[in-house]
């Protein structure tokens, strides 16, 4: 019998369905004596439950010894007619005192209450923002949002923020726990009066800060980081007078839900913020098909569980005890793009990537080489590279696209680079033609394109340097994988 999460609240959603509308089976089915096939048929049309003519008779049983309370079947050949007649009844017997609200069926109605109250905030705070017809409102750009003052929004203080996270995972793994320490301290500094500018951006990047804070006290209980960066804002809420807010109950979900359904708490809160964003949208959006790729590469797939990757010719492992921990263990070891299939479309994804390329590049107010110099075509460029090689797994197209990065970005990282767009575009590029050329096991490339982007970061500021560890890091276990390789393909032959 299959007992996961899952299932289990499939079954109590479809119980819940039918309670439901029970009232509404007794009184046709039951009462009216309409027809078996006229009631599935309804039930399909109006509510979305399908259930057959056999399941509906087993269910609702009449009384053959006692037909005093079931009403005489008039017979007749026209059975649209019937069904109309039985709908016109189920619309009047809707709105009569003996029909009970859809809630009173559901099961566990204060299990998920910081979740209901999390996804209805979501919900209020993107209405409250964008309303069609007015002029003090925000509006959408195929770069991102605009502000209601006509002000593009810019990104770059969520990746000075997720910078910070970045930085306190290298120093994490480097066991340097008090400099992590530091720097979330730092972190917390950095978003003092964060809370009283929200714009549409928050809303998605908020779930992805609670991810990354909330990996990092997996890793270092005593950083506390989630409590920490949240619960400060959630105070600077509370000074506002603000605790009634939408965005009070989106933090209240995030800092007190339970450990066991953080993750699927924090999916719930991602897909809903982009679901909504999608429908307030009238064009595609380079900001929201970056949060899509992010979630794509969090949430692909039920079992995402991270586990080390092991080296080539190493030792089977005993087999796993039961088909859900096979299952885990398949997917926590199955790249991102093989996840992506069941749930989103990559195509459809580069598609509109393309897309916005192609609205935001405008050849009678710029020339190729100053446009592919500009900020906004190296964010753009940035996002894109990243979703087809890591999300949508398009290895070569996503190589000369970050050849490209590399040959627009590196005359700008001076003998001193600081972190900003072209420096982050510049990393994340020289990482993917690394991996592309380890993935290939072509070692000499992979460590030149590594030692290079090295040698340009460890001569910039602190987050510039923090990152060329990151890089080291990279490349020493890459190598010590080459050498284990090496030594075993040698003793095998």
């Amino acid at each position: 019998m299959n007992l996961s999460r899952s299932h289990i609240m499939e079954v109590l959603d479809a119980d819940a369905n039918l309670k439901s509308i029970t009232p509404i089976i007794q009184e046709l089915y039951i009462n009216e004596n309409v027809p078996g096939e006229i009631v599935t048929s309804i039930l399909d049309e109006f509510f979305g439950y399908k259930i057959s003519d056999g399941n509906l008779r087993k269910l609702f049983v009449k009384n053959k010894g006692d037909a005093s309370g079931v009403k005489k079947r008039k017979r007749t050949k026209d059975s649209q007619a019937r069904k109309r007649q039985a709908i016109l009844h189920m619309m009047k017997f809707n709105s009569s005192v003996r029909y009970r609200p859809l809630l009173q069926s559901q099961p566990f109605p204060q299990q998920y209450r910081l979740q209901e109250r999390a996804v209805y905030s979501i919900r209020q705070s993107l209405d409250s923002m964008f309303v069609r017809g007015s002029h003090g409102t925000w509006k959408s750009s195929p770069i991102g949002f605009v502000r209601p003052d006509g002000t593009e929004l810019s990104p770059n203080r969520w990746q000075a923020i997720e910078a910070y996270c970045d930085s306190m995972s290298t120093m994490l793994r480097c066991n340097q726990t008090k400099a992590a320490q530091n720097i979330l301290d730092g972190l917390s500094n950095y978003l003092a009066g964060f809370i009283n500018q929200i714009d549409p951006l928050f809303l998605g990047r908020i779930w992805k800060l609670a991810l990354l804070l909330h990996s990092l006290d997996r890793r270092a209980p005593q950083l506390q980081a989630v409590s920490t960066i949240f619960g400060s804002m959630r105070v600077d809420l509370h000074i506002e007078g603000e605790h009634e807010s939408p965005l009070s109950a989106i933090l209240d979900c995030i800092i007190d839900v339970e450990e066991a359904d953080f993750r699927s708490t924090m999916q719930l809160g991602f897909r809903e913020t982009l679901k909504t964003l999608d429908h307030k949208l009238t064009e595609e959006n380079m900001m929201v098909l970056k949060l899509w790729s992010t979630y794509a590469q969090y949430f692909c797939k039920q079992y995402t569980k991270s586990a080390k990757r092991k080296p080539l010719f190493s030792v089977p492992s005993s087999p796993t005890k039961s088909s859900i921990k096979a299952a885990r263990q398949h997917a926590s070891l199955s790249m991102p793009y093989e996840r992506l299939r069941e749930n989103i479309r990559s195509d459809i994804m580069l598609l509109k990537f393309n897309q916005v390329w192609q609205q935001c590049y405008n050849p009678e107010k710029m020339s190729p080489r100053l446009w592919r110099q500009s900020d906004i075509c190296v964010c753009i460029s940035h996002y894109y590279a990243y979703a087809t090689f890591w999300v949508c797994g398009q290895t070569d197209l996503a190589q000369n696209m970050a050849r490209n990065i590399v040959a627009d970005t590196q005359p700008a990282l001076t003998s001193h680079p600081v972190w900003n767009s072209k420096t982050m575009a510049f990393t994340a590029a020289s990482k993917i033609i690394a991996t592309a050329q380890h993935q290939e096991a072509e070692f000499g490339p992979c460590e030149r394109t590594l030692m290079e982007a090295i040698g340009l970061l460890r001569t910039g500021d602190s987050i510039c340097r923090i990152r060329a560890v990151g890089l080291c890091l990279t490349l020493s276990s890459w190598k010590r994988n080459w050498e284990t390789t090496k030594h075993r393909w040698i003793s095998m032959h």
